[in-house]
């Protein structure tokens, strides 16, 4: 017998014979009752795709115009943190057109707004002495700094729970925005297994789908592995020297002739439109002496006998924070995958001067070089040729990546594949999910695409100055204990 739904309760009566001939299969009488069931068939068919619709996009059924609290991309993945402490829906922030901060001096202006992603797989251990305490750190400094930062935190399995997700909450300014996509872990096939499984090496790509989603509404991204720590002075530094390579193009002349050999001298707009500031990751090295860890060279004491880089820009810990040292010393930083063996040098015009160019870019159309000496070009290392670009103990991988939107925006225009999904062509297969193509963290997030395959290049200024802004604290600490000893170099050296 036909049982009839509650939804639909109230419209049986008047149609009960023709519904229950259409659900037994009966075959109507006469022509005209014929006519009448295909009518009946056609309507109910087109009212339930409505109704599958409605409940795949819960945004077609708002009246009002407004957009669901998700991402389109991945809509139904996306779990929204309640709004306990005030936390706003991240999809009820108007969109923002605003510029760089340092462009204008009006108190008035609307506050600079910042996206701030954190890619990570959960355990309860990693979310509440790493996560946690990193995205407390970054926010708090940069809620004093007058920005406004919005968090989406990207989770590869299921998690967190209820506990540790109001932990998260409690450790945002309240005005700051919470998201939390669960389950984000592309799923697809791996070359040695035939089931369909979780991508693991594909979770780094995930942050692309969110920066392409809300390009529009912020001035600014932050996307970083969950063990990376920042502050509000990061972001300044960064933006100035940023404004400081942009003013250099723009008063550059576009018809420039440039020696791709010359180390100094004007540079071009087209070799200028590269450059971003550059970041190494670091650590503190505490309770074993400092001369355990492996130099590189001896450094040239004449020169550096007393400088040591300011740990205080990258590496202090609030008072709040008893899991990292305080007040490390810059004697103690060391690092593990960024060498001078690697790097050439060059002089920028003033503001910006002598900087190094970190590896990378490959394969640049011969104006975009940007000339350069390799720092073992005298024999200084006891070979004479630089190494390749994509050396991994020499690339200086950053577990991460910030920009302006309007560097975004030139990232995906710069990349052969593309920045920002739906990505461009071939060369990027199966958006980076196929096998026989298995790009990893360290393409997506690390930078081997941004740095490698789109050729954006990183400086690092070499003013004694300024060199500490280019120091990133790899906060989970563990690297020194991990990679080989002979790897470890002093930043100080």
């Amino acid at each position: 017998h036909f049982r009839r739904p509650p939804l639909v309760r109230k419209a049986l009566p008047v149609h009960k014979q023709v519904l229950m001939d259409l659900c037994h299969h009966r075959r109507a009488s006469s022509p005209a009752d014929q006519l009448r069931a295909a009518n009946y068939s056609l309507l109910l068919f087109f009212s339930l795709i409505s109704l599958v619709y409605l409940l795949i996009d819960p945004a077609a059924a708002a009246d009002d115009g407004t957009e669901t609290a998700s991402f389109s991309v991945f809509r139904n993945k996306i779990i929204e943190a309640p709004l306990n402490g005030g936390h706003r829906r991240l999809d009820s922030i108007s969109p923002s057109l605003r510029g760089n901060p340092y462009m204008t001096d009006d108190p008035k202006s609307s506050p600079f707004r910042i996206l701030y992603v954190v890619t990570t797989f959960y355990s309860q251990g990693r979310w509440r002495n790493i996560l946690v305490p990193n995205i407390r750190a970054v926010t708090e400094s940069v809620s004093v700094a007058g920005w406004d930062m919005d968090v989406v935190v990207i989770v590869g399995n299921e998690g967190p729970t209820p506990t540790d997700r109001k932990a998260l909450e409690d450790a945002l300014p309240r005005d700051a925005a919470l998201e939390i996509w669960e389950n984000a872990c592309a799923l697809g096939y791996e070359k040695t297994k035939e089931k369909v499984s979780c991508i693991t090496r594909v979770l780094a790509r995930q942050h692309r789908f969110v920066v392409a989603d809300r390009k529009d509404e912020y001035d600014f991204f932050a996307c970083w592995e969950d063990d990376m720590r920042f502050d509000a002075g990061t972001i300044r530094y960064y933006l100035e020297l940023s404004a400081e390579i942009d003013r250099l193009s723009n008063a550059a002349a576009p018809d420039l002739k440039t020696d791709p050999d010359a180390i100094d001298g004007p540079m071009s707009p087209q070799q200028l439109q590269r450059v971003v500031p550059g970041f190494i990751r670091v650590e503190v090295v505490r309770d074993r002496a400092v001369d355990g860890v492996k130099t590189g060279i001896e450094p040239d004491r004449e020169v550096v006998a007393n400088w040591v880089p300011d740990a205080s820009r990258c590496c202090s810990a609030p008072a709040w924070d008893t899991r990292l040292p305080r007040d490390p010393e810059g004697s103690e930083l060391m690092t593990w995958e960024c060498r001078i063996h690697g790097m050439s040098v060059r002089r920028f015009p003033e503001p910006i001067g002598w900087a190094a160019l970190i590896p990378g870019p490959r394969y640049l159309p011969k104006k975009e070089v940007i000339g350069s000496r390799w720092a073992g070009a005298s024999g200084a290392f006891g070979f004479n040729k630089k190494p390749g670009e994509r050396e991994p103990q020499l690339f200086a991988q950053q577990g991460g990546w910030m920009a302006t939107r309007e560097q975004v925006l030139y990232f995906d225009k710069a990349c052969p594949e593309g920045f920002l999904p739906p990505f461009k062509n071939d060369r990027l297969r199966k958006h980076g999910m196929d096998p026989s193509q298995p790009h990893n963290v360290e393409f997506w997030s690390g930078g081997y695409q941004l740095f490698g395959t789109c050729n954006i290049q990183r400086i690092m200024s070499l003013d004694p100055a300024r060199f500490s802004g280019h120091l990133l604290y790899h906060s989970s600490n563990n690297k020194q204990n991990m990679v080989n000893p002979k790897r470890h170099v002093r930043v100080s050296d």
